[in-house]
């Protein structure tokens, strides 16, 4: 029976019809496991692992990891958490499971648990659409490819994808994993979109959430303990140097749940907490009025500043050691600031890119973009923003909700409590 097979007829299976069955390890652990903390896996790399073998599935390879985890929840979940685990082993005969032990991974099987509520059978659908969807879109092969273009900066789109963007890691917080920046007031989604194609702006999202979860499962070996995500700062300002605000932002909540839902079934539990700064006093009359249809686990994570930096600061300053360093744009309010603020996005110009959405190899001589940036059209965002100006009450009122509904769904809409 084949590995698409083999995981379809045991969808419908309950966690108690089927039996552990581990053999040796001949999986391909990869830089996160427990034997790349401590040069001996077994028994003597957990200090309470005496008292954890009774309670955890037996998977040397993977002891620390699941009493890191066991240490870090109730009975109840532990006791899901190893039913989960038994009913997914037919998943070693996955091609994603024969490169990398998803499914014997304590803290990842605990991220799609807890995506639906404790509910074992539902999470295990998850997780092996999960595997399903990382083997037919070739995410390993595609992340890595990306990456490798983005070093080579030979590439018209992996140049403009950096000219362009609107994310980075600005500091580590005090578990040392990377805090990410994301400043969708600048950022023009439909035009990268436009420019280099719908799944080139996945894959460079996908890159990146790749890797952040590598660094939160380091950070759990490291510190011993189960870190519930990261930290994430959604700048929405409206900076006054990258035009049309509201249009940008409109096709930002416009464009976004597409390729965000992708995030939510796969990604779950990528953040703890989001601090959305920089907004108005009519988006916080929005908030307002649908915060009621938000989970209550998701307004735990999701914190809401306006436009002044002491009102984030010191909260912000909580969740990171004392030696960070934050942009000067972070934590006050000058222009001088402002204008120093990176990444810087823009407007991205029509034909840009090029006819291959520039995914050919050239010399940077021979791209030109002063003369297409000297083409933009005024008259096109002119038209842009008046055709907006009807429903920016409406935008300014739905973009929380949007936020939270759509842009952090993948993060934030199944996630426990921290």
């Amino acid at each position: 029976m084949g590995a698409a097979s083999c995981c379809e007829a045991h969808r419908l299976r309950k966690p108690c019809e089927i039996k552990t069955e581990l053999s040796g390890d001949w999986f391909n652990q990869g830089p996160l496991t427990p034997s790349t903390v401590s040069p001996t896996p077994g028994a003597a790399i957990s200090p309470s692992w005496d008292r954890m073998s009774s309670r955890v599935p037996h998977d040397p390879e993977h002891e620390l990891e699941w009493s890191i985890v066991a240490d870090s929840v109730d009975e109840d979940e532990l006791f899901k958490l190893r039913e989960l685990h038994q009913v997914l082993q037919d998943c070693e005969l996955h091609p994603i499971c024969r490169r990398k032990p998803l499914h014997r991974q304590a803290q990842t099987l605990l991220r799609f648990l807890r995506a639906r509520d404790g509910d074992v059978l539902k999470a295990e659908r998850m997780f092996r659409d999960m595997l399903e969807w990382r083997h037919t879109f070739d995410v390993d092969g595609k992340v890595h490819s990306w990456r490798r273009e983005l070093e080579r900066h030979r590439t018209r789109r992996a140049r403009l994808c950096k000219r362009f963007a609107i994310e980075e890691q600005i500091c580590n917080d005090k578990h040392g994993i990377p805090v990410r920046l994301l400043r969708l007031g600048v950022a023009d989604s439909a035009g990268m979109i436009r420019e280099f194609g719908q799944e080139a702006i996945l894959v460079d999202s996908l890159s990146k959430l790749e890797w952040t979860h590598e660094q939160i499962r380091k950070a759990m070996f490291r510190c011993r303990k189960l870190i519930r995500g990261q930290i994430q700062i959604l700048d929405v300002g409206d900076y006054g140097d990258v035009p049309n605000w509201t249009g940008r932002m409109w096709n930002n909540l416009r464009l976004g749940p597409d390729i965000y839902k992708v995030f939510d079934g796969n990604y779950p539990e990528t953040v703890r907490k989001v601090f959305i700064i920089r907004t108005g006093s009519l988006v916080h009359h929005g908030y307002t009025l649908v915060q009621r249809l938000l989970p209550q686990r998701t307004k735990r994570k999701l914190k809401l500043y306006g436009p002044k930096a002491a009102e984030w600061v010191s909260e912000l300053r909580a969740e990171l050691s004392d030696q960070q360093e934050l942009p000067e744009f972070l934590l006050c309010d000058s222009e001088k600031a402002f204008r120093a603020a990176t990444p810087r996005g823009g407007v991205v110009p029509e034909g840009i890119a090029g006819s291959s959405e520039g995914r050919f190899e050239e010399d940077e001589e021979a791209e030109d973009e002063s003369d297409v940036l000297a083409h933009t059209s005024s008259q096109k965002l002119a038209q842009e923003q008046a055709g907006l100006g009807d429903v920016l009450l409406r935008f300014l009122l739905a973009v929380i909700f949007a936020l939270a509904a759509a842009v952090l769904g993948g993060h934030l809409g199944r996630d426990g409590v921290s």
